[in-house]
């Protein structure tokens, strides 16, 4: 898990090629000033799952980045756990195309899709 990630409090539970599931445990600091999940929250999570996804299949050596992130937003989540899967649509040379759902109390609350690019990864500094 990355940093961002880790300070979010979120946890990939489940990783096969292709595929993953990723879920955090809804907490205040969450929550916007209207008392729901941030926006923000459900995209980073999104983002992660769709990530997790993406390095099951991308080639050794490489890394990859978001270049594309659309998230329709349903209904606000109604428990306190959020559950994203995502799962590799296409694997290209160069790009990888995801489509991810996120639910909470098993009810959608959110759709997405990802586009990620395949790069080389950043030299350590």
């Amino acid at each position: 898990m990355s940093p961002y990630g880790d300070f979010l409090g979120i946890h990939i539970g489940e990783l096969s090629a292709g595929r993953a599931v990723c879920s955090m445990t809804l907490m205040d600091h969450h929550l916007n000033n209207g008392g729901r999940v941030h926006g923000g929250v459900l995209t980073s999570l999104v983002d992660t799952a769709a990530g997790a996804a993406v390095r099951t299949l991308r080639p050794a050596g490489k890394a990859s980045a978001t270049t594309d992130l659309n998230v329709a937003f349903i209904r606000p989540p109604s428990g306190d756990t959020l559950v994203a899967i995502a799962q590799v649509i296409h694997a290209g040379k160069a790009l990888f195309r995801t489509e991810i759902t996120v639910n909470s109390d098993n009810k959608l609350v959110a759709r997405a899709n990802a586009t990620f690019m395949i790069v080389s990864p950043l030299a350590n500094s």
